[in-house]
């Protein structure tokens, strides 16, 4: 097959662009979870074998990530992005066109999730998703053969066992794609073949876990009973009602405003064609949906991390409503004056609510005093930045009041997923720049590297502790790192007063999330003397000397 020179320079823009998004960020502090996998590379730190997934996870990061650099992790996780943009076009382009697998790539591309998951030093942004297109490549290639093009068969099983190799939870596409082929056998229309194929799926689930207790062979430093212990917690952890639901739901929030509008609207859009040719990605997304939501208690882990499988999914269903219904219509130069004046709302007065007490939060929801600074950080990433609440709330209203009036006037679908299209971009781009320059709100990684370097050459510093990690392995590597400290209302005033009594050292306050000036750390730190300063648009930045600080008395 000939490719055109404009199909060439079409795709080298969006490679081009992929890279731009991406790029920048490489060497952005490491935050709180993903400085771990450093860690786990030097066994004269952590020993092998403490990684609690299968053995694939600790290979790619403890014997690859050491060729690049401790401070080059970043590059693992962004060369499975690049694999994935190519794997996601030719599989787009097998079950549509060539037209379909362009959109495709240019919403992965523009996506901000699919830039923090390119990004973020773990495997479920980018690790996983590309077993899961080695895996769904041949599954669609035997499916065209109508299952007699045996070779491709080597693809699905090659995707299937690396996956699960990486973590246990590649079950869920495994799955996916199983019952996509039940459907599509007829299985569940004839008895005998519901109990021939159930048979088939216990003997390859068996084989799957066989083959993980074999992989101590292979991979010697693995610790299976270490791993089973570590998975029985999500499910022993609380009952089913005395889980952590509010943190559950407020992470799966956390995790939609990341997919964004662009994403997760033209769902709307979908007909039975499209429905037909991606069901086995909507059996991923319910599937997953249902086992991180409900089946386990994830409300102690990283869950905006682990909603990262929607991305590659949601590219694909989209790309196909815009690739079959999106048109160029004169129309929509209203949505670009639009989304000038929601654009500029953001340079508006906005507070900066602490990060607690969350009534100030819910007060501000509910009173409708939108014109707040939304924090978003996680677990394993990223180190914190501001969005404007204003912005994100009014884009999100109104494509959801296009998307439904759709419902109704299905001549106007062409219009609303321009407008869509405008206001999503737009979206992204603005996630996007803030997480990588913070060019509105302020940019954490320009702190953190200010006050790093203070506190290397200062000698006179000999241990810091660092407020919510953010530049905590930075800190580490001068040498002077104490502990992290987390403004948790669920530790009592009395413990937090006597573990700041006990480290009369120094701190680094990199202040994002808001720290409350009411609360016992603030009202410790004006105790001490601020040795360095440095501001950011909203955030600012203080190394503060509490050596001589008077006790805290309760």
């Amino acid at each position: 097959m000939t490719i055109s020179k404009k199909e060439i320079i079409i795709f080298g823009l969006i490679l081009l662009a992929f890279f731009v998004f991406r790029v920048p960020a490489l060497h952005s502090p490491y935050h709180q979870d993903e400085y771990k996998w450093v860690l786990y590379s030097h066994p004269e730190i952590i020993p092998p074998g403490t990684v609690p997934h299968p053995p694939l996870t600790e290979f790619i990061y403890t014997k690859i990530g050491p060729i690049f650099g401790d401070n080059n992790f970043r590059t693992i996780p962004l060369i499975f992005g690049t694999i994935n943009l190519f794997l996601i076009f030719y599989l787009v382009k097998l079950i549509f066109d060539k037209k379909t697998a362009y959109w495709s790539v240019a919403l992965f591309t523009v996506s901000f999730y699919s830039v923090l998951a390119n990004l973020m030093v773990d495997v479920d942004g980018s690790v996983m998703p590309f077993f899961f297109l080695i895996m769904a490549l041949g599954y669609y290639r035997l499916k065209d053969s109508n299952w007699r093009d045996k070779k491709w068969l080597i693809a699905l099983l090659v995707g299937a066992i690396g996956g699960f190799f990486i973590k246990v939870s590649f079950i869920l596409p495994i799955l996916a794609i199983a019952m996509d082929f039940a459907l599509e056998m007829g299985v569940f229309r004839d008895k005998k073949k519901v109990l021939k194929y159930l048979a088939y799926s216990i003997i390859g689930a068996g084989c799957l876990f066989l083959l993980l207790f074999l992989a101590k062979i292979v991979f010697p430093f693995f610790n299976l009973e270490y791993a089973m212990k570590y998975w029985e917690h999500f499910w022993t952890s609380s009952s089913f009602l005395g889980r952590g639901w509010f943190q559950t739901f407020i992470q799966f929030a956390k995790s939609i405003l990341y997919t964004s509008p662009l994403l997760i609207l033209p769902v709307f859009f979908v007909d039975k064609e499209i429905f037909r040719k991606t069901r086995p990605l909507f059996f991923f997304i319910f599937f997953g949906l249902a086992f991180y939501l409900f089946v386990f208690d994830f409300s102690i882990g990283a869950l905006d991390r682990y909603f990262q499988f929607l991305v590659i999914p949601l590219c694909i269903i989209s790309g196909a409503v815009f690739s079959k219904y999106f048109s160029r219509n004169k129309i929509v130069i209203w949505a670009v004056a639009v989304s000038v004046i929601i654009f500029s709302l953001q340079f508006i007065h906005h507070f900066t609510p602490p990060l607690y007490p969350k009534t100030e939060w819910i007060h501000r929801l509910v009173s409708l005093k939108w014109n707040f600074l939304y924090p978003f950080s996680g677990g394993s990433g990223p180190l914190p930045f501001y969005v404007s609440f204003l912005f994100i709330v009014l884009i999100w209203v109104l494509g959801l009041v296009l998307a439904l009036f759709v419902f109704k006037k299905r001549e106007l679908k062409s219009v609303a997923l321009a407008t869509i299209l405008i206001l999503g971009v737009l979206y992204n781009g603005v996630f996007i720049e803030e997480y990588l320059f913070g060019g509105i709100n302020g940019s954490s990684s320009t702190l953190v590297a200010g006050a790093v370097e203070f506190i290397k050459n200062d000698q006179d510093i000999k241990k810091v502790t660092v407020y919510n990690d953010n530049g905590g392995f930075n800190v580490q590597q001068t040498g002077k790192y104490r502990k992290r400290l987390y403004i948790d209302p669920k530790f009592g005033t009395k413990e937090k007063a006597e573990t700041l009594n006990q480290y009369k050292e120094h701190y680094m306050v990199v202040d994002i999330p808001h720290v409350d000036s009411d609360t016992i750390y603030t009202k410790y730190w004006n105790t001490c003397s601020v040795i360095f300063e440095e501001v950011s648009g909203t955030i600012s930045s203080r190394v503060y000397d509490c050596t001589k600080a008077p006790d805290i008395k309760i």
